[in-house]
C-alpha cells in the first residue's frame, strides 16, 4: 500500500519517537510511506523534501506549535491546514494512496484530512492521542459551551466523522470518545495505543553518570522528562521534593521543555534543593545513560482534568524497565492498566500524604521495585509494540 502519514509530531533528522517507530514497521512490511510533517518556525527551516531510512519525508514550515504560549499555538493551528495542503499538492499531488495516517493533536485538521481523502479517495485512520478540547476547558484556557469551545467541538465532530476508524490510547478513551459522541458507534472506534520498538539493549547502570548530575549512590531515583506543561501540575512535584529534602533515599530527576520549565528553575534556584537535578535538554547519548541509573518513572496529570489522558513518556518508562509511580486524576486509567501488571503504583493527583508513601515504599523496598520494572518491560512487550499497533490497523484492510 501507499500511505500518506499525516503529523505535526515528527522527529528531527536522526531522531526516533512513536510516530517514526510506528512508520518504519509499516516500511519494514512493505509499504510506500510518505510522511508529511511539521517543521516549526522556531526551527529556522523552509519546507523541504528528502528521503530518510527508506521512507519519503515532507517537512512543512508551520509556526510554532508544542512548547509555545496557547496564543501563538492557536494562530499556528488555524494556519496549518493552507499550509500543509499546499505543500502536499505540490509534492505528493501526482501520488495514488490507499490509506491516511493522522494522529491528533491537532484536531481542527478536519478540512484538510477531507480535501485529502476526497482527492486520493482513500480510508482514513485516526490515531487519537490527545481528546479535544476537554483539556483546555479543564485548564480554564477556554470556557465549556462558549464560542471557542463550539470551534474546537465542531472539528472534533468533523474528525470523527471523517475518519473511517478511530484508535484509542486506551478502554477508558474509547469509552468517553463513545460517551460522548454516540453517533459514532464501537465498531468505529478501538483501542490502538502508543507503542515503540522493544530495545534489544539493557541500560546499565553506571556510578559514573551519578557523580555527574550529583545522584547519591543509595539514592533511588526518580525520572519525570518530557512536556513540562501546566497540565501534569509540577507544583505538586515540586512541592514532594521540598517535603523530601532531608530524605536521602529519593533523588528526583526533572527534564525537558514546556511553557512550565522556567517556573521550574526559578524555584530550583530559590531553594537549591539537594535532591533534584533539573535540566533543559540532553543529548541522546547521555540520556541514554541516565535511563540506566533510574529506578522509577513519574506519570502526572493534575486531578483538574475530566478526561482520560494516556501520556506517551510511559513507553521510555517501560524500555528502561523502570517501575511506575502514576499520580493522576480519577479518569485515566493508565495507574490501573500499571498497577495491574504489578509494574508500578498509582494515587491520585494532588494527595500528596498518598504519593510520598509510594515514593518511600519504592525507595526502600529495592527488590520489589526491581520486580516492578521487570514487569514493566513485560507490559511494553504485551501491548505496547509497534507489531501490535501494525496489526491493529492492518486488521481493516487484510
Amino acid at each position: 500500500m501507499n500511505i500518506l502519514f499525516v503529523t505535526v509530531s515528527w522527529p528531527q533528522k536522526g531522531c526516533n519517537n512513536l510516530y517514526s517507530d510506528l512508520a518504519k514497521k509499516f516500511r519494514d512490511k512493505g509499504h510506500n510511506i510518505y510522511i508529511a510533517c511539521s517543521t516549526q518556525r522556531r526551527e529556522g527551516l523552509q519546507t523541504y523534501y528528502e528521503e530518510e531510512n527508506g521512507m519519503h519525508i515532507l517537512r512543512i514550515k508551520t509556526g510554532n506549535i508544542s512548547k509555545t504560549g496557547h496564543l501563538e499555538k492557536s494562530i499556528s493551528l488555524l494556519l496549518l491546514n493552507r499550509q500543509f495542503r499546499i505543500a502536499i499538492d505540490r509534492y505528493y499531488g501526482n501520488e495514488k494512496f490507499e490509506l491516511i495516517l493522522f494522529n491528533t493533536p491537532p484536531i481542527t485538521a478536519s478540512g484538510l484530512l477531507k480535501k485529502l481523502k476526497d482527492k486520493y479517495n482513500c480510508k482514513l485512520y485516526l490515531l487519537l492521542k490527545d481528546i479535544w478540547p476537554y483539556g483546555f476547558a479543564d485548564l480554564g484556557v477556554l470556557s465549556q459551551g462558549g464560542i471557542a469551545w463550539k470551534y474546537f467541538r465542531y472539528h472534533e465532530k468533523k474528525i470523527y466523522e471523517i475518519a473511517d476508524y478511530i484508535g484509542c490510547m486506551s478502554p477508558a478513551g474509547a469509552s468517553f470518545v463513545l460517551d460522548k459522541n454516540p453517533q459514532l458507534g464501537s465498531s468505529k472506534v478501538e483501542v490502538c495505543p502508543n507503542s515503540a520498538f522493544v530495545p534489544d539493549k539493557n541500560f546499565v547502570p553506571d556510578n559514573e553518570v551519578r557523580a555527574k548530575y550529583g545522584i547519591p549512590n543509595d539514592a533511588s531515583v526518580f525520572l519525570f522528562s518530557g512536556n513540562l506543561g501546566k497540565g501534569h501540575g509540577l507544583d505538586f512535584l515540586v512541592d514532594t521534593i521540598k517535603r523530601l529534602n532531608n530524605y536521602k533515599k529519593a533523588f528526583f530527576l526533572i527534564g525537558g521543555a514546556g511553557t512550565h520549565f522556567k517556573k521550574l528553575e526559578r524555584e530550583f534556584r530559590k531553594y537549591e534543593p539537594d535532591n533534584a537535578f533539573l535540566y533543559s535538554y540532553l543529548p541522546e547519548e547521555d540520556f541514554e545513560n541516565l535511563l540506566g541509573i533510574c529506578d522509577v518513572g513519574l506519570i502526572l496529570l493534575d486531578s483538574c482534568y475530566t478526561y482520560p489522558q494516556f501520556p506517551s513518556r510511559l513507553l521510555a518508562y517501560l524500555k528502561a524497565k523502570m517501575a511506575v509511580l502514576c499520580a493522576v486524576n480519577e479518569e485515566t486509567d493508565i495507574g490501573n492498566i500499571v498497577e495491574n501488571a504489578d509494574a508500578g503504583l498509582q494515587t491520585i493527583h494532588g494527595n500528596i500524604g498518598s504519593f510520598l508513601d509510594a515514593v518511600k515504599l519504592l525507595s526502600e523496598d529495592k527488590k520489589g521495585t526491581k520486580v516492578m520494572g521487570e514487569n514493566a518491560f513485560e507490559l511494553l512487550n504485551n501491548q505496547y509494540t509497534v507489531e501490535a499497533s501494525y496489526d491493529i490497523i492492518m486488521n481493516h484492510f487484510a
